[in-house]
């Protein structure tokens, strides 16, 4: 059986007459170490026990603790739903980059074709040219006539059109 104060009593002499609790249990260690162990020591080792005494600020204390808890919940679960929304984020602006170079890969496609058959404006020249060393007078004719006037090779197109007038009549 116990030899000291009940359960309940110590309780109130911690958060009403700590001085007096702290007395009782100077004397249960000494006297009666077991008793102390089981009894009196949860009191100092349990943080509720001490955020719950009667020393001022225990009830700030509480709510600086509560605090700090409910802040390091609110932490985590932010920290958690940035990593979540980053990575949906990631898949989004992957799926819509692969539309858009899927879109462009084909518009780039068909302004190459539109290219082809319109031709650069330097291929003519170029074409016009090469026939002309072929001594193919008439391709060559051709393809110097379309140059349109505003071209950076209208004037040489003109010159050339003169010299193949000039190498049909020699037959050079």
């Amino acid at each position: 059986m116990a030899s000291g104060p009940s359960k309940e009593q110590l309780e109130m002499y911690w958060k009403q007459s700590r001085q007096y609790f702290d007395e009782l249990a100077n004397y249960y260690r000494t006297a009666d170490p077991q008793y102390y162990n089981e009894h009196i020591a949860p009191f100092y080792s349990n943080p509720l026990y001490v955020v719950s005494s009667g020393k001022k600020g225990s009830a700030g204390a509480r709510a600086v603790l509560l605090s700090v808890i409910v802040l390091i919940a609110v932490g985590i679960a932010g920290i958690a739903v940035f990593f979540i929304s980053t990575s949906e984020q990631e898949k989004t602006d992957t799926k819509k980059t692969g539309k858009n170079i899927e879109k462009s890969t084909d518009k780039d496609i068909k302004t190459y074709e539109n290219e082809e058959k319109d031709g650069f404006p330097d291929d003519d020249f170029i074409q016009g040219s090469k026939y002309i060393a072929e001594k193919d007078y008439d391709k060559a004719e051709e393809h110097l006539k379309k140059i349109k006037p505003g071209d950076k090779n209208y004037r040489e197109a003109q010159q050339l059109l003169k010299s193949i007038k000039y190498l049909r009549k020699y037959n050079k």
